[in-house]
């Protein structure tokens, strides 16, 4: 009797450690598809699936202008809420697909959270404003959501890739978490040194990188 109860005990152990680690994974791609309208979509090993619109290594390098190979970079440090981050990124270039469908490259999600690009502005000093919605249709609470934003000119080449804290609660304060069921809106987070004339047609990607639930 008592060898079966430890056999049991060991499985609810699983069901407790399983969903923990798999929280700490990051999806791994399985496949690539193009659909009728010209767009690629990743599919992920967690049931999941994104858009892609950066070119291929092999489309960047058949153009004389394009010659770096696509690749993935990391943020160094954490930004503080509502500030900005800029990231060392090799000069990529979106697909003309992309450019076509700029509207998709606008909103994210992961693990129940979207966040959508909600309006941009630009202030005296030339500095551009993001404002970013965020949709939490997912069963946990989060207090912090950052995203991976890339920039792209209306060329469709990078001009730069910045890690943007876009939601941070205040410790021990429930209400300031982004709740189950909520819809909230970001702070105007301001970002420098992008030039306002080659960002007429709005152009980013953005990846959830980082979300801390409570």
């Amino acid at each position: 009797m008592f060898k079966k109860f430890s056999v049991y005990s060991a499985i609810c152990c699983l069901f407790w450690v399983i969903p923990s680690l798999a929280d700490q994974l990051q999806p791994e791609k399985v496949a690539t598809l193009v659909l009728e309208n010209g767009a690629r979509v990743q599919l992920n090993d967690d049931f999941t699936w994104e858009y892609v619109f950066v070119k291929s290594a092999s489309e960047v390098s058949g153009q004389a202008t394009k010659s770096a190979a696509l690749a993935t970079e990391e943020a160094v440090e954490k930004p503080a809420a509502g500030s900005a981050t800029e990231l060392s990124a090799p000069s990529v270039s979106l697909s003309s697909a992309a450019i076509a469908q700029a509207d998709l490259l606008k909103s994210t999600a992961k693990n129940g959270v979207k966040v959508s690009l909600l309006s941009s502005q630009w202030d005296a000093q030339d500095r551009l404003g993001l404002n970013f919605e965020l949709v939490n249709t997912g069963s946990k609470n989060y207090v912090q959501v950052a995203l991976a934003v890339s920039l792209f000119a209306d060329s469709g080449d990078l001009l730069s890739k910045q890690e943007l804290k876009v939601w941070q609660a205040i410790f021990r304060l429930p209400e300031s978490y982004l709740r189950k069921g909520q819809t909230r809106n970001s702070d105007t987070i301001w970002l420098e040194g992008v030039d306002k004339a080659q960002w007429q047609k709005q152009l980013l990607t953005l990846k959830i990188t980082e979300m801390d639930s409570r």
